[in-house]
């Protein structure tokens, strides 16, 4: 009997959780991906043009289509399916300036009291 493979256990994608807004993308790309590529990947998912796109990873932007994600630091050791890499995206707008950055929570508190379940059509006991 032969013993596994030292590569048995590691992933051959790089997972990623690409936000923007309230929009969430999760996909899974090699490490040799150019930025070009992930874009266009983008791009087909939203069917829009992978030109007006720009990608930000930790506060960079990447910027240069022909540069390989692993250049950027996206690599995959840290980017596994259980905890993805999160990049995010922004798009051009109509004077070539791009949209500010603002990704909105899964979730939000809620600043409910007591005193408010009237308010949200919950009846209260008028004893």
């Amino acid at each position: 009997m032969q013993p596994l493979s030292s590569t048995a256990n590691t992933y051959s994608d790089c997972y990623l959780q690409i936000r923007r807004g309230k929009q969430t993308i999760f996909t899974d790309v090699a490490e040799t991906t150019t930025l070009l590529e992930l874009k266009q990947i983008i791009a087909n998912i939203l069917k829009i043009n992978p030109e007006i796109i720009r990608l930000i990873y930790k506060g960079q932007i990447l910027d240069i289509d022909g540069k390989h994600l692993h250049e950027y630091g996206i690599i995959t050791k840290e980017g596994r399916p259980q905890t993805p890499l999160q990049l995010e995206f922004v798009l051009q707008l109509d004077d070539g300036t791009y949209e500010s950055e603002e990704i909105i929570p899964y979730t939000a508190e809620s600043n409910t009291r007591p005193d408010d379940s009237q308010q949200m059509g919950i009846p209260i006991d008028s004893k």
